[in-house]
């Protein structure tokens, strides 16, 4: 009898076991069918928030690229008409789409707003409306499509004439120097960004001409590279520096006057300063050469001048990566020659005064040169002629 009551009780606890089990997976079914509704429910109520904010973003959008050139060169660095000419450039040629929230002009106007003042994402995503995700992609796609347009952007370097009028370009042919940009790169590697000032920077090439547009552009090189090193590794590259026998660029004293690159006179007055108010006019060839020189030199100078003062990202260390952040300056390059092709008037030009102080044969080496040294003397020589001679 015993074993009988025993047997009915665990039959019982077994059943009751069971049922529980089923209730409670019952209770979990239902829990998600209800919790699936509601989300449901919440996603047209994100849609419907999202229609809602459509005309403020439109508004904001409008206020900078269609409201007056004041506001957009501001935002934008660029007018309006430039502006607008660049969304076309990079959805024609550089592939911009319009996503299904998101128009190429605002993806375009984040882009540029970013660049110009070096703003936060979460600065960009209340100032548009956008969620900071959204702001992310649109720069990375952006940042992509500018450097698709580098064989349309690049100015095609152009020797200059024998007989060319601007007296500061009769004697010269181009000019090239380095720049430092500051960024953020790990602990470990510090060292080798480390600059002679001590800040944590990239060493950037660059070559323009004489109206102020980029050629060449080479980032990446760490800061304490020598200028020397990253111009030798510019002209042996696949892509890289192309310069034409009989042809040369000036560069300042830290490189070396040879084959390709003349240098000024070391020991004698270079800097601009040098040559202004009280100062004597030069009183031998070698001045004389160095502050022609100098005059010519300073075309890169303005234009560095000009690209940290157009894009603010370029003034200080972003949290970009090293890898990304080299992107970033060659898409400003880009487009710092896109704004001085499209715009009559370069508006930061006017406040950037100068500093006071077929296949051919390329030059592929970077080394002193006794010819190239005879031919600057002789070159300085015919400047000190027709010095005298006027």
């Amino acid at each position: 009898m015993d074993h009988q009551l025993q047997s009915d009780i665990e039959c019982f606890i077994i059943v009751e076991e069971i049922l529980c089990q089923q209730f409670l997976v019952m209770f979990i079914f239902l829990f998600m069918v209800i919790h699936g509704i509601s989300i449901k429910r919440n996603r047209h109520v994100i849609r419907y928030l999202m229609s809602s904010r459509v005309s403020k973003i439109i508004s904001h959008l409008n206020c900078i690229i269609q409201d007056s050139d004041t506001s957009c060169i501001d935002k934008l660095r660029m007018d309006r008409n430039s502006f607008h000419t660049l969304v076309l450039l990079t959805k024609e040629v550089g592939g911009l789409t319009d996503s299904k929230y998101m128009s190429s002009s605002e993806k375009l106007a984040m882009f540029l707003n970013i660049l110009a003042h070096h703003e936060k994402n979460r600065s960009i995503k209340v100032d548009y409306i956008r969620s900071g995700w959204s702001v992310s992609q649109a720069f990375n796609e952006c940042l992509k499509v500018i450097l698709k347009l580098a064989p349309l952007l690049l100015v095609n370097p152009k020797p200059v004439l024998e007989d060319e009028l601007d007296d500061r370009w009769r004697w010269f042919k181009g000019t090239l120097d380095g720049t430092y940009i500051q960024i953020r790169v790990p602990s470990k590697d510090k060292p080798r960004y480390r600059t002679r000032k001590g800040e944590i920077a990239t060493n950037v090439l660059g070559v323009c001409d004489k109206n102020l547009n980029f050629t060449y552009v080479l980032p990446g090189w760490e800061g304490s590279a020598a200028d020397s090193r990253v111009l030798r590794n510019a002209i042996t590259r696949t892509n890289g520096l192309k310069i034409p026998e009989g042809n040369y660029y000036l560069c300042n004293g830290g490189y070396t006057n040879g084959n390709g690159f003349l240098s000024p006179y070391r020991g004698y007055r270079y800097w601009l300063r040098d040559w202004q108010g009280e100062n004597p006019p030069p009183q031998c060839r070698e001045e004389l050469f160095n502050m022609k020189h100098a005059r010519a030199r300073n075309a890169i100078e303005r234009t560095f001048g000009l690209l940290k003062g157009r894009w603010g990202i370029l003034r200080s260390p972003s949290w970009y990566s090293v890898k990304i952040h080299n992107r970033i300056i060659s898409a400003c390059c880009l487009i710092h020659n896109f704004i001085r092709r499209e715009m009559e008037v370069d508006p930061l030009e006017i406040d950037v005064e100068e500093q006071v102080e077929y296949q051919q044969d390329n030059i592929d080496v970077v080394e002193s040169s006794r010819e190239w040294t005879t031919w600057r003397d002789e070159l300085a020589q015919s400047m000190w002629n027709s010095h005298l001679n006027n």
